[in-house]
């Protein structure tokens, strides 16, 4: 962690820069980042074949440069980059930016020269950004390590980390077009070495960086983001918009907990229990940024909204509604207190209407901002600036207020929804140059308030992940395949798994034998390779309660396949059905996955998925984010469900699925639930010698978008 932190300390803070390709010469790539990195404050040393560049002396190669160099930002043909990267690792760069294009996105040959260039660096020492990248910037500093022809607005605190050299592109515009301040800007191109994980936990403690977001096309480094999400985001707020959602779940399914976890749904529940925020889009993402990195997130869902129209107050309040944010209306006190500021016909309910009284704006819209505030009955307050109080005087009296607010620490946040023409943006431009998020109209307000709302909530209650438990004493080596029923039985109960009582039988007068043993009524089941949903393929025979009706069910079952096998179990009472599964994805390893069960569990899925392994409280929550959650309760005369036993078995099945690594899929469908009493009374588990050895299947989206072809229009060097 030293080295990585020393690696980018020197990528986004260095004394001293080599360009490596550097040029004078207009429309070359290497006069653009040359040009780029003139308001470097540092030196910066231009390596090429020519004496100078721009009346700087040159050096043909890293290793003749005198002295030490921090970053090397390369801009030569890809065929050349790997022999810059073993000068650079024999000079003791630690870290080089391969702006570079003609690797892994053009096809095999440049995959391989992309594993050339990473067996150079690994050999060397030296940490890559790329190749095929935007570039990185800090803004502050200022370094401009990009393709950018210019650094975005420095002075805030948010930090972006792009797999899209198009976005690094339009943070720069939109930097310029709505006053955003940034910190730093990291875009990763074909992230050959450096993970989204490792930037995670670096700019997660860095002091600048306040609010950090991700805009990511894949994550095959999932569970280690997790992971540090899960430390970060308490203290800093992580946001990320995933493209690719679309081209999820093209997995193998056999087991119902695979069919239903997929990858869409396991990134959800990934980024919600770690306290990260997800947004739909990079504009979203860029929004309730804004709202998080110069006002304190939300307390609660409470939000007071003053406005000049009636309509655009609604439209909010309703679209805040979709955000299960609430408008509460007003105390009868706090009501009568603002009646005395506003004008007749004025409505003080919530949203505040102060109507089109022009010429007291500059003074009204300021003191509700800060009555609302104070007044301990909202979490955030929104001004509605439309038309005419959408000018400069109003917005420098909104700042001012939200300025005194935050000078005496009242935690309430203001935002401000901006309902105007362009013309008058002067006054959007002002509250976001002081601090107050401005979004434009109410849809875009009302997203980002949601997501600051949910933050300010879950932040408290995201844990740093628990240490792995240890594989139980009694678990030896297990085979390949769906282990038989007796295998699963042991293997449960050695994790503090309760079963239900069964034999495994081969012929039908083993399996009279068993009823006689376990006591009627009993079921009996089909176990057999080609049919692993036993009740789709009418493998299942309930309540048999002679040995004439268990002899007639196991020959017939016997009878599905050569090589059948029929356990007949003891029928439990009935009671309330749940699924418990797991499986180990690709990119975030163990996932557990809790619905209301049965043979119609697919058809209803209703079904929560948490990363394993899990706290009791957590395993509570993925219960109550189930729609049919209230079936817990009990129906009337009938005792509710033991949650705590519940839970308890939840949180065993991740323990299991963590400790042995065997496993690939786990399924308990169903569990019956009669109130303390939680059995499984059927069960799969599917070992896979690969998984347990660490050789995981490559992630689903790893091949949907992992490299990034050259994009907005420039000319890579090497690039075809």
């Amino acid at each position: 962690m030293r080295l990585l932190s020393a690696a980018l300390t020197a990528l986004f803070e260095p004394r001293r820069v080599a360009l490596v390709g550097a040029s004078d010469q207009p429309g070359k790539t290497g006069e653009l980042i040359w040009r780029n990195l003139s308001g470097f404050p540092g030196e910066v040393v231009p390596v090429t074949r020519s004496d100078s560049v721009a009346g700087c002396k040159a050096y043909p190669t890293l290793s003749a440069v005198p002295g030490d160099i921090d970053l090397a930002v390369v801009v030569v043909p890809a065929a050349a980059v790997a022999d810059v990267v073993r000068d650079a690792g024999a000079k003791g760069v630690p870290v080089a930016v391969i702006i570079s294009g003609g690797f892994a996105e053009v096809g095999p040959g440049g995959a391989q020269l992309q594993q050339q260039v990473l067996a150079a660096a690994r050999a060397g020492g030296v940490r890559l950004v790329g190749p095929n990248c935007f570039g990185v910037q800090n803004c502050d500093l200022p370094l401009n390590a990009s393709l950018a022809a210019g650094t975005p607005r420095g002075g805030g605190g948010i930090s972006l980390v792009t797999q899209s050299g198009a976005y690094g592109m339009a943070i720069h515009s939109l930097g310029v077009d709505e006053r955003v301040g940034f910190a730093k800007v990291y875009a990763a191109g074909n992230q050959a070495d450096l993970s989204a994980a490792e930037l995670l936990d670096y700019l997660g403690d860095d002091p600048a960086s306040r609010t950090l977001c991700f805009f990511l096309e894949s994550l095959p480094d999932g569970r280690a983001f997790f992971d540090s999400a899960c430390v970060v985001t308490p203290r800093v707020p992580v946001i990320v918009a995933k493209t690719g959602r679309s081209a999820a779940g093209a997995r193998a399914v056999q087991s119902h907990t695979a069919g239903l976890a997929g990858s869409e749904r396991i990134w959800r529940a990934a980024f919600d229990q770690a306290g990260v925020i997800l947004a739909r889009s990079g504009l979203e993402m860029m929004d309730v940024a804004r709202a998080l990195d110069t006002q304190p997130p939300p307390r609660g869902p409470r939000v007071g909204i003053i406005t000049n129209s009636g309509g655009t107050g609604v439209e909010l309040a309703d679209l805040l509604a979709d955000e299960g944010v609430h408008v509460p209306e007003l105390s009868a006190a706090l009501q009568a207190e603002l009646r005395e500021v506003l004008p007749p016909f004025a409505s003080a309910r919530n949203p505040v209407d102060i109507t089109p009284v022009w010429d007291r704006f500059t003074e009204l819209y300021p003191l509700l901002v800060e009555r609302l505030a104070r007044s301990g009955e909202v979490d955030a307050v929104v001004p509605i600036l439309l038309q005419r109080s959408a000018d400069e005087r109003v917005a420098r009296a909104v700042a001012d207020a939200a300025g005194r607010l935050r000078t005496d620490a009242v935690p309430v946040p203001v935002y401000v929804c901006w309902v105007a023409p362009r013309t008058s943006r002067t006054g959007a431009d002002l509250l976001q140059t002081a601090g107050v998020p401005c979004f434009e109209w109410p849809e875009r307000t009302a997203r980002a308030v949601g997501h600051a709302v949910r933050y300010g909530v879950v932040r408290s209650n995201v844990r740093p992940p628990q240490v792995a438990p240890a594989k139980p004493a009694d678990v030896m080596t297990l085979p390949s395949g769906w282990l038989d029923p007796d295998a699963g039985a042991a293997l449960l109960a050695a994790s503090g798994i309760p079963t239900v009582l069964g034999q495994t039988c081969a012929t039908a007068e083993a399996a009279v034998a068993a009823a006689e043993e376990l006591g009627y009524p009993v079921v009996a089941k089909v176990v057999h390779p080609d049919l692993l949903h036993k009740s789709a393929a009418q493998g299942v025979h309930l309540g048999l309660t002679d040995r004439h009706t268990v002899h007639a069910a196991a020959t017939k079952l016997l009878g599905m396949g050569a090589g059948a096998c029929v356990p007949v179990q003891r029928q439990e009472s009935a009671g309330l059905e749940v699924i418990i599964g797991g499986i180990r994805d690709p990119q975030f390893g163990p996932v557990v996955l809790v619905g209301l069960g049965g043979v119609f569990v697919e058809a209803i899925d209703d079904v929560a998925v948490g990363l394993a392994p899990l706290r009791h409280d957590q395993a509570r929550r993925l219960l109550a984010d189930l729609r049919g959650h209230h079936v817990f309760d009990g129906a009337p005369g009938s005792e509710p469900a033991d949650l705590d036993a519940l839970c308890a078995l939840i949180c065993a099945v991740g323990d299991v699925l963590v400790a042995v690594p065997e496993i690939a899929e786990l399924d308990l469908n169903p569990v019956l639930v009669n109130g303390s009493a939680c059995t499984a009374v059927d069960w799969r588990i599917r070992i896979d010698d690969l998984v347990g050895n660490g050789q995981n299947p490559p992630a689903q989206d790893e091949t949907l978008g992992q490299v990034s072809p050259s994009e907005g229009g420039e000319s890579r060097p090497g690039s075809p």
